[in-house]
């Protein structure tokens, strides 16, 4: 597999650009797996004193020719929200590893519980979102100002070889084309957020694992895709049961969801603009990015040479795209 291939190759690394000096490691460190997504793979370097993420990137999301460096810097610019992981190194030239490289810092904690964590979650998005994103800090993030015609942009091109593909059932591919002709026919709606404009720095991949919640202080990390937009993308999408039921099968009540917004409303340093109602419009656009990246997904698990094959998620994704379960989650939209 490619992090056992990988392992045996970080030290190497490591000791090549001496980095275990520069990082202050002694000559005695150890390099261990950690976790893995869909276009990374993570390691930690340590010793009896320090402790490091060694993040290894495969691939991209958002068709970036540059992704490690993307995440790199949106990093550095978000290290003033103090809930974020600090990034101490860089590498996007792949001469001695095939791969971006980045090193950062690595967060004692555990992975959020929905029944116990909305409220250090709401914390840390209203210390995100209450960043002052004027200046160049941010001008190498992508924005989205058209938020409903970038998700029907985002499933077109996903679905492209969904669609193509006679490995999909017919059923399945109508439900889809029926999704984007309702999201094309209600788009005009996103004139509400041109309109009330309010530009936050969003994570977009806000699901309970990519949160640390430690005893004293909690993070959210993995920035591989931040976009300036309006919040409501990453509370649609934190709320979501696409999202809660991805790793905890978790779906928040109404009691829950509103405990949530009173936190969040009560720690931002900048006035609230109606969340709530924006959330409420963007969720069903919501639902057609997470059910379009599965259906995508499922296509790329059928290839031999796809590098990371993590098989919880690819089972999640055939649950997903399950008719059944679709139909319930867009019941009052079409």
């Amino acid at each position: 597999m490619l992090k056992d291939v990988l392992s045996n190759k970080i030290y190497e690394y490591m000791k090549y650009n001496q980095l275990n000096t520069e990082l202050k490691l002694g000559e005695d460190y150890k390099i261990k797996f950690l976790a893995q997504g869909e276009y990374n793979i993570n390691f930690t370097v340590e010793d009896c004193n320090k402790k490091y993420v060694f993040r290894v990137n495969t691939g991209s999301q958002i068709a970036s020719e540059n992704q490690i460096r993307y995440e790199y810097e949106a990093l550095k610019s978000l290290e003033v929200s103090g809930v974020t992981p600090r990034a101490y190194y860089v590498d996007d030239s792949k001469k001695q590893l095939d791969y971006g490289v980045l090193i950062m810092e690595f967060l004692e904690g555990k992975p959020l519980e929905y029944h116990k964590d909305l409220k250090s979650a709401a914390e840390i998005f209203s210390k995100i979102h209450s960043i002052d994103i004027t200046g160049n800090n941010f001008k190498n993030l992508i924005i989205e100002e058209n938020i409903f015609t970038e998700r029907i942009k985002e499933a077109q091109r996903l679905l492209k070889d969904f669609f193509q593909s006679p490995k999909i059932p017919s059923e399945l591919k109508d439900f889809f084309y029926v999704f984007i002709e309702w999201a094309e026919k209600n788009k005009h709606g996103e004139k509400y957020f041109l309109e009330n404009k309010w530009h936050v720095v969003n994570n977009t991949e806000v699901n309970s694992s990519n949160f640390i919640i430690g005893r004293e202080k909690s993070y959210l990390i993995d920035w591989e895709k931040p976009v300036i937009s309006d919040p409501c993308q990453d509370l649609t999408q934190f709320l979501a049961p696409t999202t809660t039921l991805w790793k905890t099968d978790y779906i928040l009540s109404k009691e829950e969801k509103e405990e949530f917004f009173r936190a969040y409303v009560g720690g931002l340093k900048v006035k609230d603009k109606n969340i709530r109602e924006r959330v409420e419009l963007y969720t069903p656009f919501l639902y057609l990015r997470a059910l379009s990246w599965c259906a995508y997904a499922y296509l790329e698990y059928q290839k031999d040479e796809k590098e990371i094959k993590n098989m919880d998620t690819y089972n999640k994704i055939k649950e997903y795209l399950d008719l059944d379960f679709m139909r319930r989650l867009l019941w009052e939209y079409f």
